[in-house]
């Protein structure tokens, strides 16, 4: 019993508290009282001392974005001092630094996406990185690498992350590496057209 546990003082350090606070709401668990006692655990931490690019404030930012999202119920029960210090993580810059890496997708994405006027531009927002983005349109070209994820996940990261835009009013539309990789440059062109127009992004 998480409250039980911090009455007795028995306080985890912020990196602790802060992953295991994260483990519980990704996989689906939100009780209010231990995601409190967590979160008062890793507030005792200064944010001064939390670098924009860690690991602990990428944890934070994924956190404050499911409970906003996924877990209002846990939002409203959470005492004045967590709602306030959630605010500010909300607030903070946050710097992933895979937003400036680009794979062979997420670049020939954005260059024939530019050829059709769409600007293609970077963005973080909350804990993601948006690579090929329309930051006043809210539109993100998301390019989905293959990879394997672990057998039993309740979601995967990446069907998180679109779930999660389109929450906060933004349209993210997937590009897969699998269908990618096997066109030619002739091919790649027709399928953005294609794509652009699909979405109603492209009249011509």
């Amino acid at each position: 019993d998480f409250p039980q546990f911090e009455a007795a003082g028995a306080l985890l350090p912020m990196p602790d508290a802060v992953s295991l606070c994260h483990t519980m709401l990704a996989t689906g668990l939100s009780s209010p009282g231990a995601v409190a006692v967590l979160l008062r655990s890793a507030l005792r931490e200064p944010l001064i001392h939390v670098q924009d690019d860690s690991q602990e404030l990428r944890l934070l930012k994924a956190i404050e974005m499911l409970i906003r999202v996924d877990f209002l119920y846990t939002q409203e029960q959470l005492p004045p001092e967590v709602t306030e210090y959630l605010a500010l993580i909300r607030d903070l810059r946050f710097y992933d630094r895979e937003l400036r890496r680009d794979t062979t997708l997420s670049y020939q994405l954005a260059f024939f996406l530019r050829k059709h006027g769409f600007p293609a531009k970077r963005k973080m927002l909350g804990p993601y990185a948006l690579k090929v983005c329309d930051p006043e349109e809210r539109i993100n070209f998301e390019p989905v690498e293959e990879r394997s994820w672990r057998f039993g996940m309740v979601e995967v990261p990446v069907a998180r992350k679109k779930r999660h835009l389109e929450a906060l009013g933004w349209r993210s539309i997937e590009v897969q590496a699998t269908a990618w990789k096997g066109l030619d440059y002739d091919a790649k062109a027709l399928y953005i057209r294609k794509l652009l127009k699909e979405n109603e992004l492209l009249t011509m």
